[in-house]
């Protein structure tokens, strides 16, 4: 024994230290003189637990260095005694070297057994499940289909780690095809199964397939529940997952904290912030104390939604419990009371705070700057420095998207330069806020101008640009250019996203193109309340009255909950068509039967339908009971509804009270003043004309646009000419002529000025609408396209006359929005049935 002592020898190693200073867990000396005469010493079961001693030297740095040393001699000796080849040395060789990060190590000692013969199911087994574990899920589910292929059975960890990959990689079918393998070899009995089975499912939506598995395997463990509940969270199944803690709830293992906050991250991340005060009652009732980490789940919703008092209901409710705070909580509480408008409060739980991270300085420069008050903003980003705290572009961001919402752009813009010439690389978000901002501010061309600056940076729009850049589309009516958006979107498949679908559908719809929006939103499997009110609203301005009801009964049908913004869509639509029974039964029903209270906008809409239809008593009577206080959108409504049935004495009151509200609104003036001129009372007409000119009121100009090609082309009362201004009135004046061959006489009672009924026929032919119709009809002549005008106030008696004479005699569809709706005229007629308003701004 003494002898074979003495031959103990270290290969390269220095002399064995003492045994209080050895690494932890360190292996045995290897015999140098069995190394040498190629006789092992050992069985493999010994080079076996070598290698798994190595592989637990998991300690400080120098245990590290040590492993790092000896696995290379280690695979030596298995080489050199011929063990490699024995399956459970291999399979200890692949788990050290995966310890020591040399995953194309592991592979290719894999590849090679497999090629010598010696990859038994033990190692076939051990390649998946490493795979797996390094998340390379697609060669995980390629090595398992190889597996099957070659015959090899698979354990019950295994079967586990692959379900993992086919949910991680999306591949339902492959999953479904290892579930069927574990179902005929009973591994479902294995206790990871079951739950990496139900995860699969729910990675991949098929959240019933998920249930059944959850409910198969019994009230036991709510862990796998946890787990299909956290991925709807995640995947923006908000409403499944909310169903899953219900079910949970009623009759499978009892819901923990976890569970809930689960879901309550899911609705702050996903839009659904007024489901999760709902969550939270579910989590009390239950008797659950919630912890930190729902208070800033539940801070984060209440600041999305700007509800300020439940907020500082919960603020209170952490003090009262005396939770225990952490930075994550006190950010959460600065970034709510920024976002609600509260800075007081906001700096007050700053100040208090003992510790603060980088992104609690950033919610409150970001509070300021979107509040506007840039100064004290970049004094805390000063403050930031001297607190040895580097700003980030987290911070800058935050400016830049305060000086762009508060229409500052060009501040913007300099600001984003600064950084990039500081060393700071610009992020999307970075541009993206440039862009949101002169959206949210009108100024839509700037935002394609921001989004070509940005891709010529090398930063490629994401979702939320993607959104945004249809948003402006929108508002421009830009159905080209969203059309070039929607191809970018299918080639990066965003169109995918739910914002992005719910904003394709509304920049085809305000683009004239509703089939376009119909296919889309027919498209889309899970629908949810925003998508159906983009949809709604679509069909409203369109004048689909009817098909408008009909979605509204297939929302409700389905389980989906309207809201406020429903009902003035659904509102819309009726005053569209004329539909005053439908919109008074829909409004009376509104809180009685689908629990929405009514909203301003809400009352406004049913004064317009009424005004709009001639009950200006009933309207006038609604607005003195209603509970709420009338405002300008009320009385709006009852002059527009005067204006077009000439009631002159409500339309005075209604006058009155909107001079009042809004002062410096052209549109009330013009309105009074035709009604006067109408009604021929020329000295009141004067008088309102001189009270603008006091107030310093500048009318509105009417204006109409149509794209040609890619050029935008402008008509505009009182300003310049067009440059082919005579080609386009000699075009229009022929068209003219041969439409009163057919029928068409001038409606001069759109002029309202004192003049001959001949100039007032000359008047008729400078509308801008009939401008930009003749031009589209000239210049499109050859492609037979509809003809698309743009207007920014609503078109009189004559023009929809013209253009539904126009649209018979040139056999050509002309689309054209209004201020209140779309005009889809073919073949002599008009979608909205000679339903039009009456104006006569122009």
């Amino acid at each position: 024994m003494a002898k074979a002592q003495a031959q103990l020898v270290s290969l390269s190693f220095p002399p064995p230290a003492p045994p209080s200073a050895r690494p932890r867990h360190a292996p045995p000396l290897l015999n140098a003189a069995a190394l040498r005469t190629g006789v092992p010493p050992y069985s493999a079961g010994v080079l076996v637990s070598l290698l798994r001693d190595c592989a637990d030297l998991h300690g400080d740095d120098t245990d590290h260095r040590v492993a790092r040393r000896l696995a290379p001699q280690l695979h030596s000796l298995a080489v050199r005694t011929g063990l490699s080849r024995d399956p459970r040395v291999t399979c200890a060789l692949v788990d050290l070297l995966a310890r020591l990060g040399r995953g194309p190590s592991c592979a290719r000692l894999l590849h090679e057994a497999a090629e010598d013969g010696a990859k038994d199911a033990v190692l076939w087994n051990k390649h998946v499940a490493m795979l797996a574990e390094a998340e390379e899920w697609d060669e995980a589910i390629a090595v398992f289909r190889e597996m099957q292929a070659r015959g090899v059975p698979a354990d019950g960890y295994t079967c586990a780690r692959v379900l993992h990959a086919c949910g991680r990689a999306g591949a339902l079918r492959e999953g479904r095809a290892v579930h069927a393998y574990a179902l005929k070899l009973a591994l479902d009995a294995h206790p990871l199964v079951p739950g990496f089975l139900a995860g699969m499912y729910a990675e991949n939506a098929d959240v019933a397939a998920a249930t059944r598995v959850l409910d198969a395997m019994g009230a036991g463990s709510v862990v796998p529940w946890n787990a299909v509940v956290a991925c709807c969270a995640r995947l923006g199944l908000v409403d499944d997952a909310l169903e899953l803690a219900a079910r949970m709830s009623r009759s499978g293992p009892e819901p923990n904290v976890a569970t809930w906050n689960t879901v309550l991250s899911g609705c702050s991340r996903h839009g659904r912030d007024r489901e999760a005060l709902g969550v939270v009652a579910s989590m009390l009732k239950q008797g659950l104390r919630p912890d930190a980490t729902t208070v800033s789940s539940l801070l984060k919703s209440v600041a999305n939604t700007g509800l300020l008092r439940h907020g500082m209901e919960i603020h209170c409710f952490f003090l009262r419990n005396q939770l225990e705070p952490d930075v994550y909580t006190g950010t959460a509480l600065v970034d709510m009371y920024a976002k609600c408008g509260r800075l007081d409060c906001a700096q007050k739980v700053f100040d208090a705070l003992e510790h603060r991270n980088l992104t609690t300085w950033n919610s409150l420069v970001a509070g300021y700057a979107n509040a506007g008050r840039f100064d004290i903003a970049l004094e805390l980003v000063e403050l930031m420095k001297k607190n040895r705290l580097d700003p980030d572009i987290t911070t800058w961001n935050g400016l830049i998207t305060g000086y762009s919402m508060n229409g500052q752009s060009s501040q913007a813009v300099l600001l984003l330069r600064q950084i990039k010439a500081a060393g700071v690389t610009p992020n999307v978000v970075s541009w993206t806020s440039l862009i949101s901002g002169s959206c949210h501010n009108g100024e839509y061309e700037d935002s394609f101008y921001f989004c070509h600056e940005m891709q010529k940076d090398g930063v490629q729009p994401s979702l939320v640009t993607m959104s945004v850049l249809l948003r402006a589309c929108a508002g421009l009516a830009l159905q080209k250019k969203g059309k070039e958006l929607h191809c970018f979107a299918l080639r990066r498949a965003y169109d995918c996203d739910m914002v992005v679908s719910t904003a394709l559908i509304d920049m085809y719809s305000k683009g004239g193109s509703l089939v376009s929006a119909k296919v889309i939103f027919e498209s889309i499997q899970q629908k949810n309340l925003v998508l159906c009110n983009a949809m709604l609203t679509g069909l409203a301005v369109h004048g689909q009255g009817r098909e408008a009801i009909g979605l509204f009964h297939d929302m409700w049908n389905s389980g989906l909950k309207p809201d406020s913004i429903t009902f003035t869509s659904l509102l819309t639509a009726c005053r569209s068509m004329g539909l005053v029974t439908e919109g008074w039964e829909y409004f009376d029903s509104m809180e009685t039967k689908y629990g929405v209270k009514p909203t301003t906008e809400n009352y406004a809409c049913m004064v317009d339908l009424l005004a709009r239809c001639g009950y200006l008593d009933e309207a006038m009577d609604f607005i003195e009971r209603s509970p709420i206080d009338p405002g300008a959108s009320h009385w709006g409504a009852l002059l527009t509804g005067c204006s077009i049935h000439g009631n002159l004495a409500l339309a005075e009151v209604a006058a009155r009270n909107l001079f009042r509200l809004e002062p410096y609104n052209s549109a009330n003036y013009l309105l009074m003043m035709n009604l006067y001129e109408y009604e021929r009372m020329y000295d009141e007409a004067e008088s309102l004309k001189y009270a603008m000119k006091a107030r310093g009121v500048d009318s509105r100009p009417g204006w109409s646009w149509i794209q040609i090609e890619q050029g935008i082309h402008v008509f505009e009362v009182d300003g310049k000419p067009h440059p082919e201004t005579a080609e386009i009135y000699e075009e229009l004046i022929r068209l003219v002529f041969q439409i009163k061959k057919a029928g068409y006489v001038p409606d001069t009672s759109c002029i309202a000025y004192n003049v001959q009924e001949e100039e007032k026929e000359k008047l008729l032919l400078g509308h801008t609408e009939k401008l930009a119709i003749t031009y589209g009809l000239i210049r499109s002549d050859a492609s037979r396209a509809p003809v698309r005008v743009m207007k920014n106030t609503r078109m009189c008696n004559d023009c929809h006359e013209v253009a539904k004479h126009i649209s018979s005699l040139c056999d050509r569809q002309i689309i054209l929005r209004d201020a209140v709706r779309f005009h889809h005229f073919v073949d002599g007629k008009c979608s909205c049935n000679d339903y039009w308003l009456y104006d006569a701004e122009e």
